[in-house]
């Protein structure tokens, strides 16, 4: 029987180690892949797409910008600017024409023969006519403010105010009998301004004998 060659009983060890070598690199390798794609993935998910978004979202805001820059760009009657030049001077119209309404009203309540005065809507007197200035013989100067209540007897004044008072707050019309500092028994009759059924911008009051 003929021996083995010297040195041929360790060549399949040195074969099987080398295999193992290499089944331990390739799952190192596996090993690094899976992770490097983990990292990526990550990247992905917490970097780039974020980041992609934030970029179409500019390029929307980009332009939404563009296009309301063309929008105020006069372009003969068409655009957003134009619009607005348009409605301010038809708000310039409503104005004028609201002070013209204003003026003519007040002018037909001085030349009323009905005694009248005006207060704001916290009850200051602001306005007076004609014959209520000869009823009374105070000017505007005279009574501005509150001092219009003085025109009430005293013995009366504080029924009155409370009675007015409670009409300011409520936004409804008042009519109440008053004798006056002079001793004239008259009727006092309020009409509020109404804005809407909370607010008023004042009141008209007439004088007229009991």
């Amino acid at each position: 029987m003929r021996k083995a060659p010297s040195g041929a009983s360790s060549s399949f060890p040195n074969y099987e180690r080398g295999y193992l070598v290499s089944i331990e690199n390739i799952t190192l390798i596996l090993t690094m892949l899976t992770t490097l794609i983990g990292f990526l993935g990550g990247v992905w998910v917490k970097v780039l797409r974020p980041a992609m978004k934030f970029v179409d979202k500019h390029d929307e805001v980009v332009k939404s910008i563009e296009t309301i820059e063309k929008e105020i760009t006069c372009n003969g009657g068409g655009s957003l600017k134009d619009a607005v030049l348009n409605l301010n001077d038809t708000c310039g119209r409503m104005e004028n024409r609201q002070k013209i309404i204003e003026q003519r009203t007040k002018a037909s309540l001085h030349y009323s023969n009905t005694p009248l005065f005006e207060t704001d809507n916290m009850g200051r007197l602001v306005w007076t006519n004609e014959p209520f200035y000869k009823m009374t013989g105070q000017t505007l100067t005279d009574i501005k403010g509150f001092d219009w209540i003085t025109y009430i007897h005293e013995d009366e004044r504080e029924e009155f105010l409370q009675e007015f008072e409670s009409c300011l707050k409520m936004n409804r019309k008042f009519s109440k009998e008053i004798v006056t500092s002079d001793g004239q028994e008259m009727r006092m009759t309020g009409y509020p301004y109404r804005l809407n059924d909370n607010e008023h911008g004042g009141f008209l009051i007439s004088l007229t004998e009991a």
